[in-house]
């Protein structure tokens, strides 16, 4: 109190400023005047300060002004079990910094509430100049019942952190709303962001609002249970120009987990999970990426799209996420996904993704994928399994049209989807190449349609080569594929598919096509049931393809296979790859369907390929499992990450005297013991 009464003297003499050392200032303080009048010191003492808080419980609206360049820093005194509370008791903020210098900015380890007595301002509000760096860490923002209250706004700074804080909150009460009008770089790290609700005052978004950064970066944060009364999203709502959530967790937030809108969107890592009103995440921009995230049992209703995820762009590349029970409600809209829409103007690559029992109802497309492009359309190495496009939608797995350039569908799996037309999946585009897909047990309901693995129209070219569609059904025609020819320049070139054991109420149990187009050729494949006129149907067989065990799943061809080096080389974009990333031409020749029959592929714990494995050579490859490291060894390093059932098979193999043979049926089972 000495300090203080000794500093006010000096500053009512006007000494003040000439006095004081330029070294740095601690205030300690224990009284809610203590903390003004050390908050008005510190803003014109010219010096780098220090408020260190006793443990206690403030009431007031404290405010700091400051237009010089000394930095601030407010923390508590006591290093351990601080605690201090900051209340604003309904009548303003409970602290607001302002500075309009370039100054360093820090509180940390203080509890606000949220009783600021408006639902449009923030317990702490900072506001530093455009060269300030400011960093809020380890704070709470609560809200007690009947207050109101955003928890913390900044509104302008060069670099801005907040880390370690929670903010927990109640209807009128908004999280972390960043305005950022000056702000260049935002960073929101481990933080914790619950119940917090936005009801359409000036900070959109319960958990948290950022705009205006030039950068913004939010990672491993936890959201849950936020939720805004309008179309904004109740996770958090970042609009800034590159963006990246990384490691975040979106559980129960309504009207979505989260909404970016940037020129460059990343989202990796991160979980959506029963998130609802919205999508789990709505990204737009120049270029989006998701990488590596999971969505799960999110819900949209209404006309919206993409119940998992909505991404919108010039570029999009959607690649190693998991999508699993997520749903669209009814809608007349043509964009809608129920894991997720994905659609683009410049190119979309969708990659080694998973989608599982995702959902669609009415009129829509997509019960596991949407995907529109108008340039390059590529959808490799990915699993959709029991996905459902209801009412009268098509495409249960994956809707996929490229209008105006090249669809590339490679290396994927189609099993157990349905949907009015195209149970597998529905393909439109200028120019279609379907290559190495295993299309299986996928329904189409419609009477009035087809497709019950596969609907397909290229306006331009089709070539579909080396796919296995077997088991699927239909309620209309075409159970295997449905050729929809609608012009007169279209090539359809079918060479070496397996397209056998399919059903169909109506016509072409295996095979439907309908319509004309320039050369129609359907060469070296293994066909049953056929409906419709090709212009050359030639050199293929009609034998079941033996395959090891569909039963099961496992669609490998046996070495007594009618299709085993029955296809041609002469295939129009014949892949150098089948769907195991085996070689397709093996001994100058080429099976049918998406698996080449081959037994010289070594298990990946087989480091010098001798068909044997060590104790050495397994203890190593577990290691590298259970450490989660990348397997580059060997002839054949298999599978990243390391799939558990490859370790346990390998062990399997070494108990039993290490010696194996490849049978050349569904990995790893095929690895047998004995040479």
């Amino acid at each position: 109190m000495n300090l203080f009464r000794t500093s006010l003297r000096l500053l009512a003499s006007g000494l003040f400023l000439s006095q004081l050392p330029l070294h740095a200032v601690d205030f300690p303080v224990a009284t809610a005047q203590d903390l003004q009048n050390a908050l008005t010191l510190a803003a014109a003492n010219g010096a780098n300060n220090n408020i260190y808080l006793a443990n206690g419980y403030y009431v007031g609206n404290f405010n700091y002004n400051s237009s010089g360049a000394n930095s601030l820093t407010i923390l508590p005194a006591a290093a351990t079990n601080a605690q201090i509370t900051l209340d604003g008791a309904a009548t303003g903020r409970d602290l607001n910094i302002s500075c309009s210098a370039d100054a360093n900015i820090t509180v940390q380890g203080i509890t606000f509430l949220r009783n600021c007595g408006n639902s449009g301002i923030g317990a702490l509000r900072i506001a530093g100049g455009g060269g300030s760096t400011i960093l809020v860490s380890g704070c709470q923002f609560l809200s007690p019942t009947n207050t109101s209250g955003v928890g913390l706004e900044l509104a302008s700074g060069l670099n801005a952190t907040v880390a370690n804080c929670t903010a927990i909150g109640t209807p009128n009460n908004g999280g972390i709303g960043v305005t950022s009008v000056g702000v260049t770089m935002v960073a929101v790290q481990n933080c914790y962001l619950a119940t917090n609700y936005w009801n359409g005052n000036p900070f959109p978004g319960g958990g948290i609002y950022i705009a205006g950064a030039s950068v913004a970066t939010v990672t491993n944060n936890e959201f849950n249970g936020n939720s805004s009364s309008g179309y904004y999203c109740g996770g958090i709502i970042c609009n800034s120009t590159t963006i990246t959530l990384s490691g975040n967790t979106f559980t129960g937030n309504f009207v979505g987990g989260a909404s970016c809108n940037g020129t460059t969107v990343l989202l990796t890592g991160n979980t959506f999970t029963s998130n609802s009103g919205g999508s789990g995440a709505y990204c737009s921009g120049t270029t989006v990426t998701l990488s590596n995230n999971r969505f799960i049992g999110n819900f949209i209703p209404g006309y919206s799209s993409g119940g998992g995820a909505y991404c919108n762009g010039t570029a999009l590349t959607i690649t190693g996420n998991t999508f699993t029970g997520n749903s669209a409600a009814t809608g007349g809209g043509n964009w809608t996904g129920g894991g997720g829409s994905f659609i683009a103007t410049s190119t979309l690559i969708i990659s080694g993704n998973t989608f599982t029992g995702n959902s669609i109802s009415g009129a829509n497309f997509g019960g596991g994928a949407y995907c529109y492009c108008s340039g390059p359309l590529t959808l490799t190495n990915n699993t959709f399994i029991g996905n459902s496009a209801g009412g009268t939608g098509s495409g249960g797995g994956a809707y996929c049209s490229s209008p105006g350039t090249t669809m590339t569908v490679f290396g994927n799996t189609f099993q157990q989807n349905n949907a009015a037309t195209g149970g597998g999946i529905y393909a439109a585009g200028q120019t279609i190449n379907l290559i190495n897909n295993l299309v299986v047990n996928n329904s189409q309901t419609s009477s009035s349609s087809q497709g019950g693995g596969v609907w397909v129209n290229a306006s331009a070219t089709l070539n579909m080569i080396n796919n296995t569609v077997s088991g699927n059904t239909a309620a209309g025609s075409g159970g295997g594929v449905a050729y929809e020819v609608n012009g007169t320049v279209e090539l359809l070139n079918v060479y070496n598919n397996i397209i056998w054991g399919n059903s169909a109420t109506g016509n072409g149990g295996d095979v439907w096509l309908a319509g004309t187009g320039q050369q129609k050729l359907f060469l070296f494949n293994d066909v049953d049931n056929m409906y419709g006129v090709w212009d050359i149907a030639a050199t293929n067989i009609d034998l079941s393809p033996r395959f090891f065990d569909p039963v099961n799943g496992d669609y490998h061809i046996q070495s007594t296979s009618p299709c085993r080096n029955a296809g041609t080389t002469n295939a129009p974009g014949l892949s150098a790859t089948d769907l195991d990333g085996n070689p397709q031409i093996v001994n100058g020749t080429v099976d049918m369907g998406c698996y080449e029959f081959i037994t010289t592929i070594t298990h990946p714990a087989d480091t010098n390929g001798d068909f044997v494995i060590t104790a050495a050579e397994f203890n190593a490859y577990a290691a590298a499992w259970k450490n989660g490291q990348t397997w580059t060894n060997g002839p054949n390093p298999g599978p990243n990450p390391i799939p558990a059932n490859y370790v346990t098979r390998a062990g399997y193999l070494m108990t039993n005297n290490g010696a194996y043979h490849n049978d050349g049926s569904a990995r790893p089972v095929n690895w047998k013991i004995g040479h």
